[in-house]
């Protein structure tokens, strides 16, 4: 509890003290209503018999009613600070978590199942338990209070070991029940991948792809798939969570036992003489109200709570830990290239891969050249790009940006070079934000009217925009209201938008990986006649399957089997007869083949 308070006290003083302020109150407040209540029950007698007169048991009923009606109001109040306290909490729980895993200017850790599932624990069950267990600590807070000045009252009244006694009675139970929760935590912390595994086939069957889930049956599927991948994840969980309930409830005899027993001893001394009406009324409701304030399973949420804090808080350091940047000497390449970009004798295979995708490969690139990349599938044409924008590190060789190796940067230095980088990659993301922030998310500056136009004619994107109901402000997503769906294809010509305008905005390399993958033949038509001009006077990377997309480049490169095999211009391939040839002649030969009149499939 009192780590979670630190934690509060971090992020929202002010909620924090307004929190504890209200716990002491209604502490202090059920302590005064048991001892008034003693009162009341004593005085009433009294009244009737004539002996205490009017105006002092009006005073009392007015302290009792004032005590009870308090009673009530804090308990709301307090609830109202603990939603505030959380929602506070909960934005620098997605600070703390967003920040670690979606910093950095490299994304091994993102992809690294280690890191994963310290997160996984961080968000603990439901993704939320931290906030959710913050806003209970002001109930356990206020209830082991309640224990303690209700304790005090006994004390006072009866027997100070009967107080001590109660109060040692709930707080052990607390701890019996936390226990078993931290098995729960040691359960959930083996079971993290294959709660990952089982969001899958859920995300799937939200929406995530609606036409393949109804065009091949896949419901039955996604649904076998979930239960058992989401059962295997909590089975452990639950049957430790079991153990937890059954055995967590032996402490509720002992109770009922050391309760009825400190009942039996006021009832004797009442007998006895020992303790008066009054005394006897206020130490039965005080071992009740210290009976009642016991809340093992409020303090089981809180011990969750806490350890998905403590994981949050460790998870920078494990990324940290197995994914370190390079202390290196500072490089500002914050206008490179400036004279060229070299792969020295480079070597890659992804993080937990057995296979190498390159070995010893060369390559430079020339300041200001346009350069076309070709070669069959998996051959680690995007994966190239992914080690010149600094992504990923060579596992050998070295990556050069006029003469700054890149492996030797850290994240501010690489971050800076990565600002230089405007790529079209083949997964882009399609952000259900308008077109105008498609366009201009990451720039330096946002988009002017003259932008709008010029990037719009260039991209292709002006044959979207008589089909946009608010133009420019339309949101690219038709689950939002006035929101619009676009094809693969004009996706495309969004993403090569966002790329021209970064390079607008100072990006001196250009990357377009498959561009033309989903235009049709009018798109692509007009992308080959512009490419040598959306790339005048930067460096750029071409990399497509189509053979009339590069053929325009100052080079071409073919990439096979992890190295570069051939180099040169188009007419220079093709005199060659190499492997571009061949490839070049098996693409041109569908085009080629088949009727001329246009009755054919082709």
């Amino acid at each position: 509890m009192l780590t979670l308070l630190r934690y509060g006290w971090r992020v929202a003083r002010g909620s924090t003290v307004i929190v504890v302020a209200l716990a002491v109150a209604d502490a202090v407040a059920q302590a005064l209503f048991t001892l008034t209540i003693g009162l009341v029950v004593a005085a009433v007698p009294a009244f009737l018999a004539g002996v205490t007169d009017r105006s002092a048991m009006v005073a009392l009923f007015a302290a009792f009613a004032a005590l009870f009606l308090l009673t009530k109001v804090l308990p709301p109040l307090q609830a109202a600070s603990a939603h505030r306290l959380g929602n506070v909490a909960g934005l620098d729980v997605y600070l703390r978590m967003a920040g670690p895993m979606a910093g950095g200017a490299r994304v091994a850790h993102v992809e690294d199942s280690v890191v994963l599932d310290q997160a996984e624990r961080a968000a603990g069950t439901g993704g939320y338990q931290i906030t959710w267990s913050l806003g209970q600590v002001p109930n356990l807070l206020g209830a082991r209070l309640t224990v303690l000045s209700s304790a005090a009252v006994l004390g006072a009244l009866t027997e100070w070991w009967i107080a001590a006694a109660l109060v040692v009675l709930v707080l052990a139970a607390e701890r019996w029940r936390v226990r078993f929760v931290r098995d729960e935590v040691a359960a959930w912390a083996t079971s993290t991948e294959s709660e990952r595994k089982a969001l899958y086939p859920f995300e799937l069957a939200l929406g995530d792809a609606p036409t393949e889930l109804r065009v091949f049956g896949l419901k039955d599927w996604l649904v076998r798939r979930y239960l058992r991948f989401w059962t295997s994840a909590m089975d452990e969980l639950w049957r430790s969570r079991r153990r937890g309930y059954l055995l967590g409830s032996a402490p509720l005899v002992l109770s009922v036992l050391v309760n009825a027993g400190a009942v039996a001893w006021v009832i004797v001394a009442a007998q006895s003489g020992r303790l008066g009406l009054a005394a006897v009324a206020s130490s039965i409701t005080a071992i009740l109200a210290i009976s009642g304030s016991g809340t093992p399973e409020i303090a089981a949420l809180v011990a969750r709570g806490v350890a998905a804090y403590r994981a949050m808080m460790e998870l920078p350091a494990v990324i940290a830990e197995r994914h370190p940047h390079p202390a290196g000497p500072a490089a500002d390449l914050g206008r490179a290239p400036a004279r060229q970009i070299r792969l020295e004798r480079v070597g890659f295979r992804y993080p937990g891969s057995d296979r190498d995708v390159f070995t010893d490969l060369d390559l430079e690139i020339g300041a200001g050249e346009a350069l076309g990349l070709v070669g069959v599938n998996g051959a680690g044409k995007t994966t190239l790009t992914k080690l010149i924008a600094g992504i990923y590190p060579p596992t050998s060789g070295r990556v050069l940006v006029d003469g700054v190796d890149l492996a030797t940067l850290g994240p501010d230095d690489l971050a800076r070079w990565q600002r230089q980088v405007a790529p079209i990659i083949q997964e882009f993301a399609r952000y259900p934000l308008s077109l105008d922030d498609n366009v201009a998310l990451g720039a330096r500056r946002p988009l002017t009217d003259a932008d709008r136009a010029r990037i719009a004619e260039r991209s292709g994107v002006a044959d979207l925009l008589p089909d946009l109901a608010q133009g420019w402000d339309t949101v690219l997503d038709k689950e939002w209201t006035g929101g619009t769906d676009l094809s693969a294809g004009q996706w495309q010509r969004v993403a090569l938008a966002r790329a021209l305008f970064a390079v607008d905005c100072g990006a001196k390399l250009l990357i377009l990986d498959e561009p033309a993958a989903a235009l049709d033949v009018r798109a692509e038509a007009r992308l080959v006649d512009q490419y040598l001009n959306l790339t005048a006077g930067i460096t750029s990377m071409i990399i497509s399957h189509r053979f009339s997309v590069v053929r325009d480049a100052d080079r071409i490169c073919v990439l096979d089997g992890g190295r570069i095999v051939e180099s040169g211009t188009h007419p220079e391939l093709i005199m060659l007869g190499g492997r571009y040839a061949t490839m070049f002649g098996l693409q041109a030969a569908r085009y080629t083949s088949g009727p001329v009149n246009g009755s054919g499939d082709e």
